[in-house]
């Protein structure tokens, strides 16, 4: 009995953390990190970093679950805390502890990941409050979030190296390009989730603006995204493998456009495959020129 209830609490802490949504993070500060410098991607500032990523992630998960409560229990009944198998004051325990680590270990990283990381954590917490009430903000801020992840893993492989062009130019792509897929997913699971938004009287953009032109702002956003995936094959990089970043890419770029006539459920959860496809491109074009 206490064995089934120990994995019963582990399946509920990785289901109310987003274990996924944690994971890719972590893999997102890995990418960003092997930009700056390949051949040091498992030293410790960068695992370290990765680490708090994942850790402070997963905090703000939390605490998103905690104040929207009342909105899950009619849009997502399963989540652990509507469906009991967590109380609200263990997942503020919970979200605190985890915001108090993930910081805490940032600070072992350098100044510019411990900044950043603070950022963030001030920015989940506002979110999670009040994210039903700031219109496109709340969206917005969600896709600066993602974005900031490779920024974050940057810094904490740049020492006191300087970024040079192709660089910079890689990073900006991929942040640039999770902004706006990350933007077009918010908008879609608000799309999804109007019945209880209504209800509790969010101020979500399908709402404001009815579910079509709302359809409409997010498939411009995806495609967006797709359109700056496309610039590294126009600016070719210095150390960048294009037919290792391009294959996969594709990939990503079709499951996207593709995902854009299904269902909201089904469409975000398509476009989270297309992310991480589109991260493994990243990776795999960076990493690919120093084993060709």
């Amino acid at each position: 009995m206490k064995t089934e209830k120990i994995i019963r609490n582990i399946q509920t802490f990785l289901s109310i953390i987003r274990f996924r949504n944690c994971l890719m993070t972590f893999i997102g500060v890995i990418v960003g990190a092997s930009f700056i410098d390949y051949g040091n991607l498992l030293t410790f500032p960068v695992l370290i970093a990765a680490v708090s990523a994942f850790i402070l992630t997963g905090a703000g998960n939390v605490i998103n679950d905690y104040y929207d409560y009342e909105i899950d229990k009619i849009n997502r009944p399963d989540r652990a805390l509507p469906s009991k198998r967590i109380n609200k004051s263990d997942a503020w325990m919970l979200a605190l502890t985890m915001f108090a680590i993930g910081l805490g270990i940032s600070k072992l990283v350098n100044s510019y990941c411990l900044g950043i990381a603070a950022l963030n954590a001030i920015v989940l917490v506002a979110y999670g409050k009040y994210s039903k009430k700031m219109f496109l903000l709340s969206n917005l801020i969600v896709s600066y979030l993602v974005g900031s992840i490779f920024v974050y893993g940057a810094f904490s492989n740049t020492g006191n190296a300087p970024l040079d062009m192709d660089k910079f130019l890689l990073i900006a792509v991929i942040s640039i390009c999770a902004f706006f897929a990350t933007l077009a997913r918010e908008i879609v699971k608000d799309i999804e989730d109007m019945e209880g938004d209504r209800k509790k009287a969010s101020t979500s953009l399908p709402i404001r603006l009815g579910e079509a032109r709302a359809h409409d702002i997010a498939s411009t956003m995806l495609m967006i995204a797709v359109l700056v995936s496309l610039t590294p094959f126009l600016l070719q990089p210095k150390h960048f493998s294009m037919i290792l970043y391009g294959v996969p890419m594709i990939i990503a770029d079709a499951t996207f456009l593709i995902s854009l006539s299904r269902h909201p459920s089904r469409a975000q959860k398509m476009m989270i495959t297309g992310m991480a496809v589109a991260i493994i491109a990243f990776f795999a074009g960076e990493l690919g020129t120093n084993f060709i």
